[in-house]
């Protein structure tokens, strides 16, 4: 059986004013794709392409992303015409979709709670669930690539020892398959209704990031720049920033990678 049927993702188009959703049997990377490409997809957006399988996934910096059949990898472009938030805050857009993916899946497991490890990672019992990569070209003209990384149908029975004990899936949870194409239209239809209410502001959604923090609370070290930041984490203010106790004060961090927390 066909995982994303063309109906489907012709669906998923109409219902989210895609320019086109396409999906392909295997991938090394959807956002490598959709970067080697930025030329031929300018003239479609916004678009999405979704691999069945992708085989060499990644996360932020060199870090890999493990995903085997059933999971639900995709790349989302937009350009400054087809994306509701001005070009100075695409870099909280990592965060704007990681509410979203959280919203979407918590309407999937409605009995489970779902966080974002700031910026872009979701967790759900203490495991990630999820992972997201925004990146940017600026040729032919600038263009955000979201990559969404989502464990569904995915066991991690077979995954290496610590990708077992630090991930989770939706079916691991719910003892249930998901089709793959409801999951991609409620994370897009989310993330659309997100980018609407950041047009303008990002503090429509600062109450929604501060309540499913995953970090607040605990000790945690950030590496932002040349910079190592340790200290107790006092959540996520209005502009997104991570606030961070350290024994030099309070300190905003607006990018970074959390190394330990």
């Amino acid at each position: 059986m066909d995982p994303f049927p063309q109906a489907a993702l012709d669906e998923i188009a109409r219902s989210v004013g895609a320019a086109a959703v396409e999906a392909l049997a295997e991938l090394p990377s959807t956002s490598r794709y959709t970067k080697e490409r930025a030329d031929a997809i300018a003239a479609t957006l916004p678009y999405v392409i979704v691999a069945q399988r992708q085989t060499a996934g990644r996360g932020r910096g060199d870090n890999a992303w493990h995903a085997t059949d059933g999971a639900l990898t995709f790349t989302a472009v937009f350009d400054q015409a087809s994306l509701l938030i001005p070009l100075q805050r695409w870099p909280q857009a990592s965060l704007m979709t990681a509410v979203a993916v959280a919203e979407a899946l918590e309407t999937l497991v409605p009995d489970e709670s779902i966080f974002v490890k700031w910026p872009n990672d979701i967790y759900c019992r203490g495991r990630k669930l999820c992972g997201i990569l925004l990146e940017r070209t600026d040729s032919p003209r600038p263009m955000l690539h979201l990559g969404i990384g989502v464990n569904v149908n995915n066991s991690l029975a077979a995954a290496p020892q610590e990708v077992q004990d630090r991930a989770i899936s939706l079916v691991e949870m719910s003892h249930q398959d998901f089709f793959l194409p409801d999951v991609l239209l409620a994370i897009l239809q989310r993330m659309q209704a997100n980018f609407a209410l950041c047009e303008r502001s990002l503090v429509p959604l600062a109450d929604a990031w501060r309540s499913r923090c995953l970090l607040w609370g605990r000790k945690v070290e950030i590496q932002s720049g040349e910079q190592t930041i340790a200290g107790i984490c006092g959540g996520i203010d209005d502009s997104g920033a991570l606030l961070v106790d350290s024994p030099a004060g309070v300190r905003r961090i607006l990018a970074g990678v959390v190394t330990r927390f």
